[in-house]
């Protein structure tokens, strides 16, 4: 049995279908997939398909106790695919880093209990402890408090994920479509990128490699182009021109992003945090992964593709988070809640 904690988000949903699919690398007979989620329907609507069988339901969150021990009972491993910073939490969570810190002292103590000794997560490429933001700093120190657990844990860290739901990579794509590409800043931060498949190749490659337990891994491309430079690339996949960038200030985002986390039930300052992570370089050293999972990465012509023919409605208009007559969303709320969503899952 594996368990996946996020599930029905961007990564989450793309793994656990992989699993439920073929099961992990190196063949054999595919395991059951046990999920934790918010809305069993909603789950098994997304995560429907081959495999579906195997898919088995709890419903709960990570500040569950009983739910996370019904998750990894008889798990071997787990799977975690979910970013606290956007997630609904209960009353008395705290703000979005006392929130990720308990719930991971709730998975790791659930995991003792059952047993499961093996830990995957995705963190954050480039993060140190010492960054200004403090979604990075509590990401590290998610980080340090999995590695320190005794789990045979592997922390994988990407840039930007490149594929279709990915909250960055639609983005590009809108903004590669307009006739003027309007982003958030000054679009100079440089970003290491790797495909929503490749990313999810890796996490079921290095599930029973012992060489990965206990380490932190950066995934992605060893070159790291700046925005405006993925803008143009996206516009040449489109085979469209290169168009001109205004960068947009955060601050009329950062004015309503308080707001947003009242009504939406979001952790304190979790909203601001991560939009501001956008702005951050996302640069770190993919190399040492390559000689432990060698695999073929996909360019970046070849994700534009793939997200076209998955939803040509991604390029043409209509995509999640866009208004009802296809256009973007007018105003600075719709764009932060969306990144909320997309960060949510």
């Amino acid at each position: 049995m594996i368990a996946v904690i996020g599930a029905t988000g961007f990564v989450g949903a793309a793994l656990t279908r992989r699993l439920l699919a073929a099961g992990p690398a190196g063949g054999g007979r595919p395991e059951p997939v046990r999920v934790l989620v918010r809305d069993e329907a909603r789950a098994r609507a997304r995560l429907g398909g081959a495999g579906a069988e195997r898919l088995d339901v709890v419903v709960g969150g990570m500040h569950d106790e009983a739910a996370l021990d019904a998750l990894l009972a008889g798990a071997r491993a787990v799977y975690v695919l979910v970013q606290t910073v956007t997630a609904r939490q209960p009353d008395g969570a705290g703000d979005f880093a006392d929130a990720e810190r308990r719930a991971t002292e709730l998975l790791v103590a659930a995991a003792r209990r059952a047993g499961t000794r093996r830990l995957l997560t995705v963190g954050l490429i480039g993060a140190r402890a010492q960054a200004t933001n403090p979604w990075v700093r509590s990401r590290v120190a998610v980080e340090r408090q999995l590695l320190g657990s005794g789990l045979d844990v592997t922390v994988l860290r990407p840039g930007l994920v490149a594929g279709k739901g990915g909250a960055g990579f639609d983005d590009l794509l809108r903004a590669a479509r307009r006739p003027v590409a309007a982003i958030r800043g000054a679009g100079r931060q440089h970003w290491s990128w790797i495909a929503l498949d490749d990313l999810v190749g890796y996490l079921v490659d290095a599930l029973d490699e012992p060489e990965t337990y206990g380490r932190v891994l950066d995934v992605g491309t060893v070159d790291a182009p700046t925005y405006r430079e993925l803008v143009a690339a996206t516009a040449a996949a489109l085979g469209r021109p290169t168009p001109p960038v205004i960068g947009l200030p955060r601050g009329v985002l950062h004015l309503v992003a308080p707001l947003l986390e009242r009504v939406g039930g979001h952790p304190r300052g979790g909203l601001r945090a991560a939009l501001d992570h956008l702005a951050d370089d996302l640069v770190g050293d993919p190399v040492p992964i390559r000689g432990l999972l060698p695999r073929d990465l996909l360019d970046w012509d070849a994700c534009v593709h793939a997200a076209i023919e998955q939803a040509p409605a991604v390029v043409t208009g209509g995509s999640v988070g866009q208004s009802g007559d296809g256009h973007p969303p007018r105003r600075p709320g719709d764009r932060l809640q969306l990144v909320a969503r997309q960060l949510d899952g």
